[in-house]
């Protein structure tokens, strides 16, 4: 691998680090594996993460910041209606299948990795703050008649549209990515009570 500047050498180990997770999750990532997978000494992963713990943690925390970044992005200016089904419906978040296959991953691996965890359970909340701001903001337009507090519902939404986008992963057809996003948009709709 040729000279890079201290940060971005960081996010090259990041990215080989995440693409190896959806491959081999991470329960099966070693500093050797990373090092391979950009072509280096393996002196490097250890120069700039002090344990693979580390290494693993901060990987999951800039794919969550990367992922973040790119929700907001992509709703700003958007009704909350709107907003909610771009964030929610898998068909509205193109190639996404690499963040779920890394959700996946870090939270089987959680449980052994009490870091790992922690950046995870920050990754759900912030996504489901995000999910709860649209909502307030739906229902303060008057557009919202939610049937449990807006914070439940967030969780209730983002927990359905979770787990039935990362089962269209393993191209089952009898669900396949319109079933899902009805199922998805009539929940929506009668959670937060839309006629």
């Amino acid at each position: 691998m040729s000279y890079l500047p201290k940060e971005e050498k960081r996010k090259a180990i990041l990215d080989a680090t995440l693409r190896l997770a959806v491959a081999h999750g991470f329960a099966g990532i070693t500093a050797r594996k990373v090092a391979a997978e950009m072509g280096t000494a393996t002196g490097t992963i250890h120069h700039h993460f002090s344990s693979l713990d580390n290494l693993k943690q901060e990987a999951v925390h800039y794919a969550v910041q990367s992922a973040h970044e790119y929700d907001l992005q992509a709703i700003e200016g958007l009704s909350p209606y709107d907003a909610l089904c771009r964030l929610l419906l898998p068909s509205n978040i193109p190639d996404r299948e690499f963040d779920t296959r890394i959700w996946l991953s870090a939270a089987d691996e959680m449980w052994r990795n009490e870091g790992l965890k922690q950046e995870f359970c920050q990754g759900m909340t912030s996504y489901t703050d995000s999910i709860e701001s649209l909502i307030e903001q739906g229902c303060s337009q008057g557009l919202f008649k939610p049937i449990l507090p807006p914070r439940q519902c967030a969780w209730k939404l983002s927990g359905t549209a979770f787990s039935l986008s990362s089962y269209t992963y393993l191209d089952d057809p009898s669900l396949d990515l319109p079933a899902v996003d009805a199922i998805i948009l009539k929940d929506l709709q009668v959670t937060l009570g839309i006629a």
